[in-house]
């Protein structure tokens, strides 16, 4: 095989057919053994955060044995093909999670606490005070690569972030996990526009 190190350009091809198209990102745009990862077909790469409020039942996400070649829990089952790049984490505990010596909240701030391991301030006003999320800190690093360096999507409609959500702690506690800074949480879509109406209107469906 002969390599002329030549490529053709998105620009020249649709010159060629003379139609406009969305086309993809084909081989024959890549210079010639250019690495993967100079090129626009590279990954970039992904953080994600998950919470669930009520929790999970351990005993389906937890593997029973340790080291290696332990055999995967059902609910991992789909992650099988990736087990040598998996590494799974059990048995540790967010003591931020809990409210500091004689200081009531049960667990009204666990969702704030969950990627800061801060103690949010106890107050139902506007002077919030938590701390800035790994999600964030990580997107200020590589979010700049994306359309987006942060997106905040929950399955609910978490209603106002100032009201007092029980035990004197603001809303805004339970309402994000993500914080753009120690006073600011980052908002939650709840709703997701996928596509229009019947009528042209904007349909919306939860996710």
């Amino acid at each position: 095989m002969v390599i002329t190190k030549k490529h053709i350009s998105r620009r020249t091809l649709l010159r060629g057919v003379g139609v406009t198209l969305a086309l993809p990102l084909l081989d024959s745009m890549i210079p010639a053994q250019t690495p993967l990862a100079k090129t626009a077909a590279n990954a970039k790469t992904r953080f994600t955060g998950i919470f669930v409020p009520h929790g999970m039942a351990p005993g389906y996400w937890v593997p029973k044995q340790e080291g290696t070649g332990w055999e995967f829990p059902f609910i991992y089952t789909p992650l099988e093909p990736f087990r040598e790049r998996l590494t799974v984490l059990s048995g540790m505990y967010s003591k931020s999670a809990e409210p500091p010596p004689g200081v009531t909240g049960a667990d009204h701030w666990v969702a704030a606490a969950y990627l800061c391991g801060d103690k949010p301030k106890k107050t139902a006003g506007a002077d919030i005070y938590d701390g800035t999320t790994i999600d964030q800190l990580i997107a200020n690093k590589i979010g700049q690569d994306t359309l987006l360096p942060s997106l905040q999507i929950g399955i609910e409609d978490p209603g106002a972030n100032s009201s007092n959500c029980g035990e004197g702690y603001s809303c805004a506690y339970t309402n994000s996990i993500s914080w753009k800074s120690p006073s600011q949480p980052n908002p939650v879509v709840s709703r997701v526009r996928t596509r229009p109406g019947p009528s042209g209107a904007d349909r919306w469906k939860s996710v």
